[in-house]
C-alpha cells in the first residue's frame, strides 16, 4: 500500500505541474465566461465577473506552484 500511495501522489503532482495546468484551467474558465455573454472588468489589478443583476463577482487568481 505504501508504494502505491506515493505513485498516486507523484502522479497527482505530476498531473497539475506539468504544462501549466492550473494556468491553462483558469484561462479556459475565463473564455467560458466570456463565451457565455458575461462582461469580466478589471479594477485595481482584482478581475470581476459582472452578472445580469450587475453584482460583480471577484475572479481569483491562480495560486503559485509550491514545493
Amino acid at each position: 500500500m505504501g508504494e502505491l500511495e506515493h505513485m498516486v501522489k507523484k502522479e497527482f503532482i505530476l498531473l497539475y505541474t506539468k504544462d501549466k495546468f492550473i494556468q491553462k484551467f483558469h484561462d479556459r474558465i475565463i473564455d467560458s465566461i466570456l463565451d457565455n455573454n458575461y462582461i469580466i472588468e478589471n479594477e485595481n489589478n482584482i478581475s470581476y465577473v459582472i452578472d445580469n443583476n450587475r453584482k460583480k463577482h471577484i475572479i481569483p487568481i491562480p495560486p503559485k506552484l509550491g514545493t
